[in-house]
């Protein structure tokens, strides 16, 4: 799996992040960069929440 450097080092999780925010950032992490799988938890709410990945 390829690491995107800059979009991790311009796009941090947040420090105490919300579910929301969790969310918002592993569907944008996904979009940019394929370093790793996202947690099958964030997974599950973003089907819950009918998002497209």
């Amino acid at each position: 799996m390829k690491l995107n450097k800059e979009w991790h080092q311009a796009h941090r999780m947040p420090v105490n992040a919300t579910l929301d925010q969790r969310v918002a950032w592993h569907l944008e992490h996904a979009r940019h960069c394929a370093c790793r799988e996202m947690p099958e938890k964030i997974k599950a709410e973003i089907r819950k929440r009918k998002l497209k990945v």
